[in-house]
């Protein structure tokens, strides 16, 4: 034991562990994902229905959903996916939480809404061509490692029609800013979000200042089992940005402080992009 709470203690290399899959596929963990989700009393896992509502608003108005193929890249239990649809997109969901899917194909048959699901990992598996518009909503290109970030715009490139776009939104260096290390010890950390079981959890926020880059790092000892989770958030300025996408074969051609489509300035903690293939 004493090594494994040396090992949490201790200051990793920038993406040098990666397990994001176990949120969504550990079965308590997805379920509890679902849960947050759908919960409008918190924005962990998905902003509130009022903020969705007024960003699908604002992207129909920059974009236009009747008619054009879409891929929502990680769509959860199909909060945007079920208005895209509705806005008249043709919708194809990707996501690799079983369980989240079900939810979504669910909701989709009870509105009669023809959204396509899709399990699968977006960064590996396999995933279908020909779309006028990718959108990857609530940070998730923040929580990956540059190289998985080039790889999945690439792939991204590849998935869009001639002159399709990509919707990203993204944290900010302003969020990092005002980011604090952490360090607690809890029984039923989070409440028993991280098992049924009885628990002890830990948590350790590290900031890397030289990369703007946010470990969250979770160690849950079990009376069987300890296990560990490394939640990575990179955070951008819109030249970083624009370099990695043009490295990827897109062109910025909108930025704003958010989906909402409220202006960016230097002091917003996020910002959302409207790219181009070129």
């Amino acid at each position: 034991m004493y090594q494994e709470l040396a090992d949490f203690l201790s200051r990793p290399e920038p993406f040098s562990r990666y397990t994001a899959k176990m949120l969504w596929t550990r079965p308590h963990l997805a379920e509890q994902m679902l849960k947050y989700h759908l919960d409008q009393e918190t924005e962990l896992a998905s902003r509130p229905l009022q903020t969705i509502d007024q960003s699908v608003a604002y992207l129909e108005g920059q974009l236009g959903f009747a008619g054009q193929t879409l891929c929502d890249l990680g769509c959860g239990p199909g909060l945007y996916a079920q208005r895209f649809a509705n806005l008249g997109a043709k919708v194809t969901g990707v996501d690799f939480s079983a369980h989240t899917l079900g939810y979504a194909q669910a909701q989709a048959t009870a509105s009669a809404l023809p959204i396509r699901y899709l399990q699968a990992d977006y960064l590996h598996d396999p995933l279908p061509h020909g779309f006028d518009l990718i959108t990857l909503i609530y940070c998730d290109l923040c929580a990956l490692s540059p190289d998985q970030r080039h790889s999945l715009l690439q792939r991204m490139r590849r998935m869009l029609n001639p002159g399709g776009r990509i919707v990203l939104d993204l944290l900010t260096t302003a969020a990092f800013d005002a980011q604090q290390e952490v360090l607690q010890l809890e029984q039923g950390l989070m409440g028993g979000f991280w098992s049924a079981a009885p628990y002890v959890g830990g948590h350790k926020r590290t900031l890397y200042r030289d990369h703007a880059l946010v470990l969250d790092r979770y160690l849950i000892v079990e009376p069987e089992e300890r296990w560990q989770i490394f939640n990575w958030l990179q955070h951008f300025t819109p030249a970083m940005l624009e370099r990695e996408l043009a490295a990827a074969g897109f062109a910025v051609e909108q930025l704003r402080g958010s989906l909402t489509g409220e202006p960016w300035s230097v002091e917003s903690p996020s910002m959302a992009v409207i790219a181009k293939a070129l």
